[in-house]
């Protein structure tokens, strides 16, 4: 079932430190970096798909914990931000 793949998403997300929140009816995660809240997406399931809200793509359902892996890339958990705008 698609809203069980999305919270299956939601939990690989929350293990890599984020911040989760669900819309059900939808089948959207809402997901934030806790450090930096300015970074942020939301994600949709359609088709079978994971989606950002520009349409670009995650990666396919049953997939989750590679999504979650790209996902937290994008919005940059474990990298040194500071450092970054430093250089």
């Amino acid at each position: 079932m698609d809203t069980d793949d999305l919270h299956r998403l939601g939990t690989y997300l929350e293990k890599r430190g984020l911040r989760v929140a669900a819309r059900d009816p939808e089948l959207k995660l809402t997901v934030a970096n806790p450090l930096h809240p300015q970074l942020a997406e939301e994600i949709l399931l359609a088709d079978g798909r994971y989606l950002t809200s520009f349409d670009y793509e995650i990666g396919e359902r049953g997939d989750e914990q590679a999504c979650a892996d790209r996902i937290a890339h994008v919005l940059a958990v474990g990298e040194d931000l500071e450092a970054e705008d430093s250089a």
